[in-house]
């Protein structure tokens, strides 16, 4: 062992070094920042609840034609939704025309929900109804149970828990009230309250 010692005592010593050459290689970035504005479009989603337009839906009038709910656009509405076979929703009916006269800024709206069957009306019925209680200018369409429930939470179709239900509705046809049953002092005050908010 000794020897081994003085024999590798005796190499030269070699000594490696690395040589590390660093650079420092600094770039510039130029960052633009651009502000954008998201603008998020929301549809409104209708339904039958006060402050929204109901979802739009077609009707019958009494020549058989279509006629899209929507198409009322423009003036405040009374909407009237009744059955040919109900007691109060024809003592409503003998009314209309005088309120549609009283109030021309707004239209007066019935739509008959079912007829003296319990059955969607037809156009037969409708020509019957305007006859039977004088309507000549206020539209009487015909629709069915489709568009209404007895579901307070629901907001597509009309509630409705007995006949006749009114609804009012301003210009836009956005719902701002709503009666069960008829009272002839409601529906003219609401009237007054339809035309005077515009």
């Amino acid at each position: 062992m000794l020897l081994l010692s003085i024999l590798l005592g005796c190499e030269p010593e070699i000594r490696t070094e690395y040589i590390t050459k660093t650079e420092t290689v600094t770039e510039t970035e130029t960052i633009v920042e651009t502000e954008t504005e998201t603008i998020v479009e929301t549809e409104e989603i209708c339904g039958t609840i006060e402050g929204k337009q109901p979802c739009d839906f077609i009707v019958i009038d009494e020549n058989g034609d279509e006629v899209s709910f929507l198409s009322f656009l423009g003036k405040p509405m009374i909407l009237d939704l009744s059955t040919t076979w109900c007691y109060p929703c024809n003592q409503a009916a003998a009314e209309v025309q005088a309120t549609q006269d009283a109030y021309p800024e707004l239209t007066y709206l019935t739509i008959l929900i079912e007829n003296d069957q319990g059955i969607d009306p037809e156009p037969v019925d409708l020509k019957d109804w305007l006859v039977e209680h004088g309507i000549t200018t206020a539209p009487v369409l015909a629709g069915s149970r489709e568009v209404i429930t007895d579901d307070p939470t629901d907001s597509d179709e009309f509630y409705l828990r007995s006949w006749p239900t009114f609804y009012f509705l301003d210009e836009e046809l956005r719902i701002v009230g709503y009666q069960r049953g008829f009272d002839q002092t409601i529906v003219e005050n609401w009237a007054e309250d339809l035309i005077n908010s515009n």
